[in-house]
C-alpha cells in the first residue's frame, strides 16, 4: 500500500471506461489462473506450482488495485481494500481453514515473521516445520499442524514504522505512537490505540477507509495486518486474533498472547 507523490499512467490502455474493462479481465485471469494451479500444486504436492500460483493471485491483486486515470488519489486504499477482502474471502472459504490468523515473530526460519492460519481451530504450531518456501504446511505430524503460512500483507507498513523510529520496534507504546504518525501521514488511519493486558491485547484502529469481511480473523488487511506483526516484535510473543468487529469509533481486535517462539519449539 503507498501514498505516492507523483502521478502514473496505465501505459497502453486508453480511455478510461477501457481501463476499467481490460485491468478487470487481466486481474480476473490472473487470479483465476493463480487459484487453479496453487490448488491443482497443493493436490498434486508440487511446491513450486503452489508458489507460482500464490505470485499470479498476488499479481492480479496489484493489478485490481490499479486505478484508470492519470492521478492515484485518497481514493486507492478504499480501491485496494476492497479487491483484497473478496479475494482473500474467496480463497480462504475455499481452503476451508479453521484456525484465525496467527502472527510469528522473527526468528531463524522466518527472518521477518509470519502469519499461520490453521486448518483447525484447536491447533498446534511447530516453528521448525516452517518455511518461506511452502506455503502449504502439510508436511507435518498431526492434523493440527497443518494450514497456510503467508508473508504478512503489513510487513512493508512495519518497516514503514521502524523508519519512522529509527529502529525495531521494541515495546507497544513505540508501536502504538510510530503506526498511528505513519498511517496519518499516509492517509490510511486517524488514530492507533493499542491496550496491553496480562494475556490479551486490545488494538483500536480507525481507517479512513474501511471495508470489513468474514476474512479479517485469518488474514486481516495490510493496515491491520502491520500493528498485529508489529505486536509480535514489541512483546516478543507469537500473536493470535481472537476477534475483529467494526465499532462506530473504528476498527476493534481482540488479540491473545501465546509465549515467545521458544515455548512452541
Amino acid at each position: 500500500m503507498c501514498h505516492p507523490d507523483k502521478p502514473f499512467k496505465v501505459v497502453g490502455l486508453s480511455g478510461a471506461g477501457g481501463n476499467v474493462k481490460r485491468k478487470d479481465i487481466i486481474s480476473g485471469i490472473l487470479i483465476a489462473f493463480g487459484l487453479v494451479l496453487t490448488v491443482t500444486g497443493f493436490l498434486k504436492a508440487e511446491v513450486r506450482w503452489e508458489n507460482l500460483g500464490l505470485a499470479a493471485v498476488i499479481l492480479g491483486l496489484v493489478v485490481a488495485t490499479i486505478k484508470p486515470s492519470n492521478l492515484v488519489k485518497a481514493e486507492t486504499a478504499s480501491l485496494l481494500l476492497s479487491g483484497y477482502h473478496e479475494t482473500m474471502t474467496n480463497l480462504l472459504r475455499g481452503l476451508s481453514l479453521e484456525g484465525n490468523a496467527v502472527y510469528l515473530p522473527p526468528y531463524g526460519n522466518l527472518p521477518k515473521g509470519g502469519l499461520f492460519v490453521p486448518l483447525r481451530e484447536d491447533f498446534d504450531l511447530d516453528p521448525a516445520r516452517l518455511s518461506e518456501d511452502e506455503p502449504f504446511v502439510t508436511n507435518v505430524p498431526t492434523e493440527k499442524q497443518m494450514g497456510l503460512l503467508l508473508k504478512p500483507p503489513g510487513a512493508e507498513l512495519l518497516e514503514k514504522f521502524e523508519e519512522h523510529l529509527e529502529g525495531p520496534v521494541t515495546s507497544i507504546a513505540e508501536l502504538e505512537g510510530a503506526a498511528g504518525a505513519v498511517l496519518k501521514t499516509l492517509g490510511l488511519a486517524d488514530r492507533v490505540y493499542i491496550e496491553e493486558g496480562e494475556e490479551t491485547i486490545k488494538i483500536i484502529i480507525q481507517p479512513q477507509q474501511c471495508h470489513f469481511s468474514e476474512a479479517c480473523t485469518k488474514v486481516a488487511c495490510p493496515i491491520c495486518s502491520s500493528i498485529l506483526l508489529g505486536l509480535t516484535k514489541a512483546t516478543g510473543n507469537v500473536i493470535t486474533v481472537g476477534a475483529i468487529e467494526k465499532k462506530d469509533y473504528g476498527i476493534e481486535i481482540m488479540a491473545r498472547k501465546l509465549g515467545g517462539i521458544e515455548k512452541w519449539m
